[in-house]
């Protein structure tokens, strides 16, 4: 059995820039019959 400490739970520094450009692009829009609709900006 795999014990998790700590340091097991963060990430690196190329995953935390990836994390970070993903959620800078990532845009959800309320559409006027209340619906979501989610896409990404290049």
């Amino acid at each position: 059995m795999k014990y998790f400490t700590q340091e097991a739970l963060n990430p690196n520094d190329c995953t935390l820039e990836l994390i970070k450009k993903i959620a800078y692009t990532y845009r959800v829009i309320k559409m006027a019959d209340g619906s979501a609709a989610s896409f990404c900006l290049n």
